[in-house]
């Protein structure tokens, strides 16, 4: 009698305890709604990862004891048996879910611009999906072992499915490991700017598993294989946070003094609002050999993007710095001799 009774308290208690369980995590859910808690997590993203990572396996454990309780009392010990068993893995897959979360903020906060600037704190889907992936099939393994169930069938069964996978999707896998090359060399990131040799440019949107995708300036979507793209040339114009240092050339007549052309193509720069003025814009004289005189305007701008609306500010200023001077932007100057042909010519 009073074991049964001990029994039956220590049910009514772990009942209770997985109530408890689920309304702390209905609460959190509910919670995470209101506008200022999810200013404060995306600014703190680590406090949300945090918590996830305790209140999903606790979650996950209350909702198995509930269920297991309901078929106990339905007096079906095998489905009990089986609720119990599903339990231990979707809490070791919960756990397996939370420590990659936890691994991807570490991954994304090397870049210590990421927080500052307010930017997305997530992988590339690829790379969430290798991550997560690694993460899961880890859980799994740990499951198996912890419950004594050797997984050599299982191993078995997956390598041979894996060859017969890998033979029917031979190209499909070239870009996958392609896109697994690029995400660990990290050639470019999302939001950096990339330029090829055809003359196409784009913003890096995503890398998945499958193809790398880019947002061109007329706001359409390339799509490049990972394969292709690890196999060709481009330029890292790159993102909003790195200075674009670009240089114009000017021809200026050649009889203008180049001190003075040197100071008003300077002066010019330094009064656009888009030219960062530290480092501070150069000009030189690269070529007085020929007329008209070539010179160079080094500036620098916050990102390549505002380059854009900078550059043509800095063209109506250099318009109207040699204007006021009575100097204008030359052509090229080619001097052509004529002479007579013929049987009186000199």
């Amino acid at each position: 009698m009073e074991e049964e009774l001990a029994s039956n308290i220590s049910a009514q208690t772990s009942v209770l305890l997985a109530v408890s369980f689920l309304a702390v995590f209905v609460l959190w859910r509910l919670v995470r709604l209101s506008e200022p808690v999810q200013a404060f997590l995306k600014r703190h993203p680590w406090s949300s990862a945090l918590v996830d990572l305790f209140l999903f396996p606790a979650a996950v454990y209350g909702s198995g004891r509930l269920v297991g309780a309901l078929f106990g009392q339905m007096n079906l010990p095998a489905w009990q048996g089986g609720v119990t068993e599903v339990t231990g893995l979707l809490i070791i897959l919960s756990l397996s879910s939370g420590v990659a979360r936890l691994i991807e903020l570490w991954l994304v906060f090397q870049d210590p611009g990421k927080m500052s600037e307010g930017r997305d704190t997530r992988l590339s889907q690829l790379g969430r999906t290798v991550l997560f992936g690694l993460c899961m099939f880890i859980g799994v393994l740990v499951y198996l072992n912890t419950n004594g169930r050797a997984p050599t069938e299982l191993y078995l069964s997956a390598g041979a499915m894996a060859a017969l996978v890998a033979f029917a999707m031979q190209q499909t896998l070239g870009d996958l490991f392609s896109g697994i090359a690029l995400s660990i060399e990290k050639p470019f990131k999302i939001g950096d700017w990339l330029r090829f040799s055809d003359g196409m440019e784009g913003e890096v949107t995503d890398i998945n598993w499958r193809a790398t995708r880019l947002r061109g300036w007329d706001n359409t979507t390339y799509v490049v294989p990972n394969g292709q793209l690890s196999q060709q040339s481009f330029t890292n114009l790159h993102g909003p946070e790195h200075l674009y240092a670009p240089w114009y050339l000017v021809r200026v007549s050649g009889d203008a003094d180049p001190h003075n052309v040197k100071a008003l193509l300077e002066l010019a720069a330094s009064r656009c609002d888009a030219v960062l003025q530290d480092p501070a814009p150069v000009a030189r004289l690269m070529d007085g050999t020929s007329n008209p005189y070539t010179y160079m305007v080094w500036v620098h701008f916050p990102n390549y993007p505002a380059m854009f609306a900078g550059r043509e500010q800095l063209d109506g200023e250099i318009h109207r710095a040699l204007s006021q001077e009575g100097l204008q932007i030359s052509a090229d100057i080619n001097e052509v001799r004529h002479r007579p042909i013929g049987n009186d010519s000199p």
